[in-house]
């Protein structure tokens, strides 16, 4: 297996997440920002997030309320990949942190 060393790179930050609601896997386009405040907001450590990641469990949000919207006008409104068919093409919600 080769490897290849990367530095001097640009991180983007905007991913299209899942969450579990309601036994529903939602996508939602969430940035680094967004997340790291989930994080503060919930209490959760660095090491914490570790032991979910090391697990393979989600990361479990008891305290952080998220409005969840559509915005056909918003560019990346759907996530396009060629790993989907245009027809499988799922929604991606936009996330404000209330």
């Amino acid at each position: 297996m080769k490897s290849v060393e990367v530095k001097n790179f640009k991180l983007y930050t905007t991913a299209v997440i899942s969450i579990e609601w309601k036994q529903e896997l939602l996508n939602v386009n969430l940035d680094l920002a967004m997340m790291l405040k989930m994080m503060e907001i919930e209490g959760l450590t660095q090491k914490d997030i570790e032991r979910y990641s090391a697990e393979g469990k989600p990361i479990p949000f008891k305290k952080v309320v998220l409005n969840l919207f559509t915005d056909d006008d918003k560019p990346g409104q759907y996530y396009t990949d060629e790993s989907f068919c245009e027809d499988d093409d799922p929604t991606v919600f936009y996330v404000e942190l209330k």
